[in-house]
């Protein structure tokens, strides 16, 4: 079954940083996912939770390393990074919203091969762990979207090898909501949007990211997601929103342009 055989649009949501951990916030999410849900669309949600993983690894005796912001996930941390991410934080997340209400199953790419992943090789003269999607199969989040389940992902799968192999959570829904022709992407995060001046951009076309890639008003861990944005879009994805969490209502402010920046044709 294609993807573009679903018969709802496909929300896709990705969230990070404080907001994975933070239960009131969820639990408000929840209940706005509930709502999407009832209002005739499909969701899946990515998550990650790097700050548990380095929390559990320094506890561990494994002192975490980042080269440009990405985890050099050792062999060893491998281990750890799959315990936290399908277990601790995947599972935890799952009860949370089996508990409002949500049919929520946990899933990580290796689960029906949703996401396969090739490790980067060596950085820093290590072996690592971490890499990319290679090939995304989305037939099993069909069959469960078709059934009315709620998937709830962790970034982690296998390579060909079945090896473990840790993805980049941004990386993972970008590639998930290109393969599902998702409506809309969203990335929650502790920043409210892209910002200028102290104002969140309200929307940026093509041109405008470019721009604003171009005279620094898009710096730092926000050009790969304003880069990835406009891949998504060019890739068949309806909108890409980049925002902050606020509380009961703010999803539908999310996906219909009231909060955080849209990325739209």
């Amino acid at each position: 079954m294609g993807a573009h055989k679903l018969d709802r649009p496909v929300v896709l949501l990705k969230i990070g940083g404080k907001m994975a951990e933070e239960e009131a916030s969820l639990r408000e999410l929840a209940l706005d996912l509930k709502d999407l849900l009832q209002a005739g669309r499909y969701a899946v949600l990515v998550h990650g939770g790097g700050a548990e993983v380095s929390r559990i690894s320094r506890e561990l005796g494994i002192e975490p390393l980042f080269h440009e912001g990405v985890r050099v996930t050792s062999p060893e941390e491998m281990d750890i990074v799959e315990m936290i991410l399908c277990g601790r934080v995947g599972k935890r997340l799952v009860r949370l919203f089996q508990s409002c209400g949500l049919p929520a199953v946990g899933l990580s790419g290796a689960d029906g091969r949703i996401f396969t992943g090739r490790p980067l090789g060596r950085i820093l003269e290590r072996e690592t762990r971490t890499g990319n999607v290679e090939r995304v199969e989305p037939g099993l989040l069909e069959v469960l979207l078709g059934a009315g389940y709620f998937p709830v992902l962790a970034s982690t799968t296998a390579d060909e090898s079945g090896t473990g192999v840790n993805i980049n959570a941004d990386t993972v829904a970008f590639e998930l909501a290109c393969a599902l022709g998702s409506s809309s992407l969203l990335f929650l995060s502790d920043i409210p949007g892209v910002l200028s001046g102290g104002k969140v951009l309200a929307r940026l076309d093509r041109a405008g990211a470019h721009e604003a890639i171009r005279d620094g008003t898009v710096t730092g861990g926000m050009i790969p997601k304003a880069t990835a944005a406009l891949e998504a879009l060019k890739k068949g994805v309806g909108r890409v929103v980049i925002g902050q969490y606020g509380g009961r209502g703010s999803l539908t402010a999310l996906l219909e342009g009231g909060l955080g920046t849209t990325f739209e044709e």
